[in-house]
């Protein structure tokens, strides 16, 4: 991804040359777009797998959330290329 390694293995995220600290919530929901990098996972999907079920409705979690990590991730968080969302469905990680 250039600008932005994820390492699943290590369970480490770096920009440009520099680790990333992200939260266990923030790694799981980044580590789950990185398992399908380039494919869409829906917010339900998200919010099960990362929050648990019964979470599915909560879409206000992956709003703050999302804007978390591209706070953390994104060279220009209002302009993200690499964490993008598709209105009413869901997020995907573009590398």
């Amino acid at each position: 991804m250039g600008d932005l390694v994820i390492d699943l293995a290590r369970k480490r995220v770096a920009r440009e040359g520099t680790d990333v600290r992200l939260t266990p919530t923030e790694w799981a929901f980044l580590e789950l777009l990185a398992r399908n990098a380039g494919r869409l996972v829906t917010r339900e999907q998200v919010l099960r797998e990362v929050w648990g079920p019964g979470y599915e409705h909560e879409s206000h979690y992956l709003r703050v959330y999302a804007a978390q990590l591209r706070r953390k991730l994104e060279a220009d968080p209002a302009r993200p290329r690499h964490l993008l969302t598709t209105s009413g469905l869901g997020y995907t990680l573009e590398p």
